[in-house]
């Protein structure tokens, strides 16, 4: 196993050159044409003259402002019609910018919907659907990951963008394929699971059975013991900086800085007086703690007053992300930046509590757990206020923030560039959005879910009170919350919109793999103790509770098709 540092920043990646411009070529000029000359250089001078900036105004290449809030589900923010005002921040730049009133992620958990995110690719398509791919071992060791597509950095860097990008949470770390086309990629908010020197202090210490030495480390390192601190800070503060860096340095280079802020993800445990926001009278049990512990006391029948409780703290999570993206777009409006600058606000999933029967998420793919917000702004080339009613997904995102941008296209990539759109240059239609989610079951192949969504129309695959073959069909426009199902099975007459979307996308995504080369992450993939502890600790146990022992012949299944833990109906590719 390769030990992989946590605490201090990555080697940037190798600098990307933006092209020279061209020079002109001289060319000689007929007699006849050289009387025209003088005139032609006087016209030049008198328009030149008060024009310079409008001149160059289309033709500068705008900075572009990525962030995404981790298990911010849209319809807690009150821009969304959310009774709490959650978001007043968020509130502005929506009113200012606009709004998809029905954008959704392609799961219900941070790894593969961030994928979505920089590829542009359905979970199908990346293939990177379970972290589970991390823990496989053939005979010779981990096995390889296979991971496809080029992500959203890489192309703004060959565009000659500087590129940064600052996360919070382990998923996003570059074991599991995130870093290409940054510059500079760094995690803030460590735990003493990801800062190697605590760590290993602590294993010395655990192994050793020396509980004051334990405590006494703990007490060295408040903020990396208590998961209750907050990251959102270190996060923009990181990137404010980089951008004043960058701005500083190279003024005329446009910047892609991605910031990924986690706070809103359990425990909720926002600070003052965000924890007393929206329910101050609260004298119970419920404090935001423990939330996917063994012990939780959050449960399906826990007293109705705890169970608002819990979710007034989530929404005070809310509000004290707000305030931290507010300290975002100050300080570009400070920079002059505002108006040179697309902002794109997104999340990758939403959060359950137990309105189909679970808490947090990736447990299903109802609306609760992959109906995301996505507000994007870019003040005077956006219409302010506008919302879009019509169905996107996170894979559109990077497609459309390139073609805002006039940049080239996201290779492979099968979301939508909506930017034509959006300039009033074509109409809006209803894009088909697939969320995949695999379940694994004690000696049994996974469950495969699987959802489409078009419009007011939404299937759903195997969710949780059915069977692989069953479907539930749902009308969104009467029942938005997707709680009285059509229950039928994949061979009913109701079912042939969904079968015929699904072998439509097995098509399409064949192809797109035919395509896109693979990007292996290396054979020093597996996840270590650090990681699964890390995992384990925020209720993400899957990883470690099965290490997938098999020989190194890869299946190569889609993921809707169970992926490399069944063998599925896709053939595999020479």
């Amino acid at each position: 196993m390769v030990n992989r540092p946590r605490c201090t920043p990555l080697e940037p990646f190798p600098a990307v050159t933006p092209p020279r411009p061209r020079s002109p070529r001289l060319r000689r000029r007929s007699a006849a044409l050289g009387r025209w000359i003088p005139a032609l250089l006087a016209l030049l001078l008198a328009t030149a003259c008060g024009t310079e900036s409008e001149a160059a105004g289309p033709h500068r290449r705008p900075n572009v402002l990525l962030i995404s809030v981790d298990t911010l589900r849209a319809d807690h923010l009150s821009c969304y019609g959310y009774e709490r005002q959650t978001s007043p921040r968020l509130d502005r730049l929506a009113a200012g910018g606009v709004r998809f009133a029905r954008a959704y992620s392609s799961s219900s958990w941070t790894l593969p919907a961030h994928m979505t995110l920089f590829t542009g690719l359905p979970v199908s398509g990346h293939g990177i659907c379970d972290d589970r791919l991390f823990t496989r071992k053939g005979p010779d060791g981990a096995l390889p990951v296979p991971l496809r597509g080029r992500q959203l950095p890489e192309v703004f860097a060959a565009d000659g963008y500087r590129t940064a990008g600052f996360y919070t949470w382990k998923y996003l770390e570059p074991e599991f394929g995130f870093g290409p086309g940054f510059e500079r990629y760094e995690r803030h908010g460590h735990t003493f699971y990801s800062y190697p020197p605590v760590w290993e202090e602590f294993q010395r210490l655990r192994d050793a059975g020396d509980r004051e030495g334990l405590r006494a480390l703990a007490d060295a390192h408040p903020a990396l013991f208590d998961p209750t601190t907050p990251s959102s800070p270190e996060v923009v503060d990181a990137g404010i900086a980089w951008i004043e860096s960058v701005k500083e340095d190279d003024p005329d280079r446009p910047f892609f800085a991605f910031l990924h802020l986690f706070d809103v993800h359990d425990p909720y445990t926002p600070p003052a007086p965000y924890d007393r926001m929206f329910d101050p009278d609260y004298e119970g049990p419920i404090d935001g703690t423990r939330v996917t512990s063994k012990d939780s006391p959050v449960h399906a029948d826990m007293a109705p007053e705890d169970l608002a409780h819990l979710i007034a703290l989530y929404d005070g999570e809310i509000a004290w992300v707000d305030s931290q993206l507010a300290r975002v777009f100050q300080r570009l409006d400070e920079l002059g930046l505002a108006e040179d600058t697309i902002v794109a606000v997104v999340s990758d999933h939403g959060e359950e509590f137990f309105e189909h029967g679970a808490k947090t998420h990736r447990n299903n793919l109802h609306v609760e757990s992959v109906h995301v917000p996505w507000i994007l702004s870019w003040p005077g080339r956006l219409e302010g206020g506008r919302v879009v009613d019509h169905t996107v997904g996170l894979e559109d995102v990077g497609p459309t923030l390139l073609g805002l941008a006039g940049l080239s296209a996201l290779p492979g990539a099968t979301g939508s560039d909506l930017s034509d759109a959006l300039r009033g240059d074509e109409p809006f239609a209803d894009r088909e959005v697939w969320s995949e989610l695999l379940h694994f079951q004690v000696d049994d192949p996974p469950r495969r879910e699987l959802s489409l969504r078009r419009g007011d129309e939404s299937w759903m695959r195997a969710p949780r009170a059915t069977g692989q073959d069953a479907l539930e069909v749902f009308d969104t426009g009467r029942d938005p919350r997707e709680l009285d199902p059509l229950r039928v099975t994949i061979a009913a007459p109701e079912a042939t919109t969904f079968v015929q979307a699904l072998d439509a996308l097995r098509t399409r995504l064949l192809a797109v793999r035919t395509r896109l080369p693979l990007v292996w992450l290396g054979a020093d993939s597996a996840l270590d103790e650090a990681d699964l502890a890390e995992l384990s600790a925020m209720g993400y146990t899957g990883a470690g509770e099965t290490a997938v022992e098999e020989a190194a012949h890869h299946h190569d299944a889609l993921c809707v098709d169970g992926c490399v833990f069944e063998a599925g109906d896709a053939p595999a590719e020479r």
